[in-house]
């Protein structure tokens, strides 16, 4: 999942081009692997966005629709009990161990905001 510092340079190499990835590359200190051999006209014409996210998580990603699914805030926070992702920021419970589902029916409020000193 990519945070929110991630998801500024993958917007920064769509919009400004290829400059973008060699400058954070710069900035990280490391080499930008050869380029990768892209088959759809989409992907070739976001390749700079495929780069930063090779660069950044080491994944050779061709499909540009996962990477706008790979944002953590587009699930939530994590889960006080089992720490994986809420799935949503209206989450009601955990999906994943049930944590909050025995108090949703006397406050049907989002888990977040039943209750926010777990999630500080």
């Amino acid at each position: 999942m990519l945070e929110g510092e991630e998801n500024y340079l993958l917007d920064k190499a769509r919009q400004e081009g290829m400059s973008a990835v060699e400058a954070e590359a710069r900035r990280l200190g490391r080499s930008l692997p050869p380029p990768l051999d892209l088959a759809s006209p989409v992907a070739r014409r976001l390749r700079p966005m495929l780069e930063m996210y090779r660069l950044l998580t080491g994944f050779d990603e061709e499909n540009p629709n996962a990477i706008f699914h790979h944002s953590v805030e587009l699930y939530g926070p994590p889960c006080p009990k089992c720490h994986k992702p809420l799935r949503t920021v209206k989450a009601k419970f955990c999906a994943a161990c049930g944590f909050g589902q025995a108090a949703m029916t006397s406050d049907p409020q989002p888990l977040v905001e039943r209750k926010p000193a777990l999630f500080e």
